[in-house]
Parts: structure tokens; sequence; C-alpha cells
């Protein structure tokens, strides 16, 4: 099973588990998915090479309890997905010879660092990225990544003395890789072809197009992590994110989320790059999750994360946007090609 939180980062989506009885354990994984590195004896360490993404897998890791039950406007997200499924008339690219399939993705994420064993003190900033992949029409072929910096970190909350954003190596520069192996070194290794891996044409393959059972899959999918409501709804975002899902998926995709128990309706949202689309997710106590659809054709655009009524950084104040993403995608025709 790959993880939910390496869409686009260093391990691949390596499976985590945190341990159930052991608190310091739990505490300084906790520490980790969050984006931030602990502290023994206030101790300052390099933040993780993943830590990019890694501030969306605190809720898929750590069950939390949904506390917004089905209400009535459990219904009107379904409906408002079902609508957007009715409107998904896309059709998969068809590719030339030398052209690619091009995602952007304007990224905003959290780096931090947290003093251990306590876990409530620490700072967090967010760092603004953008990331472009260029994918081959045979994945078993040459992609290309290449991640840039925009402007300055942002310091987003601290409750301890602030020290600079650590920056890794790999938040910039160009990579290629068949098969999207843009790190080769990384533990467990991508392989090509792989069911398991949402880069690979064979995952979707196996994929039932019949809502229930698509539903199913999704939930069987996240079993070991609880298949909690919010583990399969950001399971379900981060599939979608890859922009690799084939046209005849996207609308049973939509529908198959439309069954998540406790999925509702937010206000209209408006993505990193100012495109608005209707707003759906779930509220746990630590966070607000939600995926942006178009209204007009039932794409996906983006999604986001706020802090909740006691989120998972303490210093951090509920409502503070921790994690935003926007994706556009199109066809280009070359290998590192903006148009």
């Amino acid at each position: 099973m790959k993880e939910l939180d390496e869409a686009f980062e260093l391990l691949h989506r390596e499976a985590r588990e945190s341990p159930a009885d052991l608190t310091n354990a739990r505490a300084a994984l906790m520490a980790e998915l969050h984006g931030v590195t602990p502290l023994r004896k206030r101790r300052r360490w390099q933040i993780p090479a993943a830590a990019a993404a890694v501030v969306l897998a605190a809720a898929s890791i750590i069950g939390v309890k949904v506390y917004n039950a089905r209400t009535p406007e459990l219904q009107v997200a379904s409906e408002v997905l079902e609508r957007a499924a009715d409107r998904i008339h896309a059709v998969d690219p068809t590719l030339a010879p030398g052209q690619y399939r091009l995602v952007s993705e304007h990224v905003w994420s959290a780096r931090g660092t947290v003093e251990y064993p306590d876990n409530k003190t620490g700072y967090t900033y967010r760092l603004e990225q953008r990331i472009e992949r260029w994918i081959p029409k045979n994945d078993r072929d040459l992609w290309q990544e290449t991640r840039t910096l925009i402007g300055e970190p942002q310091l987003i909350g601290a409750n301890v003395p602030v020290g600079p954003p650590s920056i890794s190596d790999t938040d910039t520069g160009t990579r290629t890789g068949a098969c999207g192996d843009f790190f080769p070194k990384s533990k467990p290794p991508k392989i090509c072809g792989n069911p398991e891996d949402w880069d690979s044409p064979e995952f979707y393959q196996r994929l039932s197009r019949n809502p229930s059972a698509l539903y199913d899959q999704m939930v069987q999918q996240n079993a070991n992590r609880g298949a909690e409501p919010h583990t399969v709804f950001h399971y379900a975002v981060q599939v979608l994110a890859a922009g690799m899902m084939p046209a005849d998926l996207r609308p049973q995709w939509y529908r198959a989320m439309a069954k998540i128990p406790g999925i509702t309706t937010f206000d209209q949202a408006t993505t990193l790059d100012g495109r608005s689309g209707v707003s759906i997710g779930l509220t746990t106590e630590a966070e607000k999750r939600e995926l942006i659809i178009d209204p007009d054709t039932g794409e996906f655009i983006g999604e986001r994360i706020m802090a909740g009524e006691k989120p998972y950084q303490p210093w951090i104040a509920p409502g503070t946007e921790t994690y935003a993403r926007t994706i556009s995608t199109k066809v280009v025709t070359g290998l590192g090609s903006p148009n």
C-alpha cells in the first residue's frame, strides 16, 4: 500500500503506522507527520526530506473522531458531488509523438520544529512552491519534474524562539526518471507498473466503475489506517491530484466520494491561482480539509487544509491555512516545455 502523502516526495508513499499504545513513539510520529522535527533537550534537527508534503498525513495516520456527524448538509454535499460527476465530459488527452501531459501544482506546505516529548512548543513556516511534472504517453518512458521555491517562507505560528525554516535539497531542482521515479535511492523503490501506485495505469485498471464497489475499494485501501472517513477522503483527493485518472473513472470517483460519512459542503473557495470553486470536505477537531471543484465543469482544481479548533500544533491559531494546492493540466510539445 502506498503512502498517502508522498505524491511528490522522496519516499514514494511508504506506508506508516503509529503504535497504538506507545505514547512517546506516537508523539514523535505525529511530529514527523505534521512536517516538523522532534527536539530532544531543545536540540534542532534537519527537517526530513519528505517534510514538504507530510503535513497532509496527520489525520490519515492518527485517528481523530469526526465531530460533524451526518446532518442535512451531508445530503447537500452528496448532491454537489453527483452534479459534479454529471458535468464531467472530459476525454483522455491524445498525445502525439513528442508530446507530454504537464501537471502543474502551486503548493503551500508547512515546515517547522516541535519540542519533544511534550509536543506542545515549536514553530511553523509555510513554504510556497511550483511543481511541474511532465508525463509521457507511455508511463515507462522518461518523466520530468521541476520544483521551484516561490518567495520567502512565511512564519504562521510559534511559541518558542524562532529559527530559520529548513529548506531541503529536494525542494528545488529538475529530476527525470522512468515511471516518475525521481528519487531512485528512496525506499521502498518505485516499480514500473505497480498496481498499488497511482502513477501507474495498472492502478486504475483494477478499480471498479461502479460507485458502490469503488467506495468499498477506497475503504479497503485504507484498512490498515483504520479506514476513518477523513482517511478515505484524503486518499481520494490524493489520487485525483496525481493527474493520472482516466476520464471514464472520474465521474464514478466523485460518486464514490459522495458515500464517505460526514462529508459536507463549505463556503465557496478560491484556489491559490484565483480560481473559484465549490468546497467539499470533512472537519475534525484538529483540522478542516477541503476539496475544491469547478462548478461549471465538475473538475477537481485544488485542495486546502485549515487548522481546527484544537490544532495538531497548538502554537498555530485555529483557522490558519496550513496547506493548499491548486492543479492544472495541459498537453505540451516536449519534455520540459511549458507549451
